[in-house]
């Protein structure tokens, strides 16, 4: 690995939660299973893109409450075995460890943020207006966002990008791979993630990313 890292971006779908979407799991919990299947079905059948993907999401938690209501099931969502360890060694080593998600919004991030206490957590912002999300998309965590955020991160942090780790699965960490001194591959759901990262793992254990970093 890169020896002068210092920030380390770990993505969530895949990465810290085991699945594909925690944003699934999530609305499970509060009743917007059966909508959120149906959604997922249209969004195949129609072929959307990521952008659409996000705003026709949005849409399903219009009338959810933007405060702390929910954030009980985020403090106690399974996360991937030795997560949780992962993210505290690594802080106990020196490093600001922090998330940037493609899959869910601040709704979901700010919890997360405390329940790990996250140097950062970046993702989708969705709009709200008395107390509860209004079904619209403010802000748009794609790929090019994800590198553009950890850039905007380690600039007011006095860092820069050669002071980067990035640890990701899919396709919207390729950008953030390219910009990261070092990056890994976490069982990543295509070959061209793994070509974009500097090495790949195959594990079910978040403990494996452990040895490829050392006391700052």
């Amino acid at each position: 690995m890169a020896s002068n890292i210092k920030v380390i971006s770990i993505d969530l779908d895949g990465v810290l939660y085991d699945g594909p979407s925690a944003a699934f799991a999530l609305a499970q919990q509060i009743g917007l299973k059966d909508q959120y299947l149906e959604l997922l079905e249209r969004i195949e059948r129609e072929n959307l893109d990521f952008q659409e993907t996000v705003v026709e999401v949005a849409k399903l938690w219009k009338g959810i409450p933007v405060d702390a209501t929910y954030h009980y099931l985020v403090k106690t969502m399974p996360l991937l075995d030795g997560a949780e360890e992962t993210v505290a060694t690594l802080q106990d080593w020196g490093y600001e460890v922090g998330c940037i998600s493609s899959g869910v919004s601040q709704f979901f991030m700010e919890p997360l943020s405390r329940r790990l206490n996250l140097s950062f957590a970046y993702s989708h912002i969705l709009g709200s207006e008395n107390q509860v999300h209004d079904g619209t998309v403010q802000f748009t965590m794609g790929g090019p966002e994800k590198a553009t955020t950890i850039w905007n991160y380690v600039q007011i942090r006095g860092h820069s990008l050669e002071n980067v780790a990035s640890i990701g699965n899919g396709i919207n960490d390729i950008d953030l791979f390219k910009v990261s001194a070092f990056s890994i591959a976490f069982n990543p759901v295509d070959k061209a993630v793994s070509d974009a990262a500097t090495v790949t793992i195959e594990s079910k254990d978040l403990r494996s990313i452990l040895p490829y970093f050392e006391r700052v």
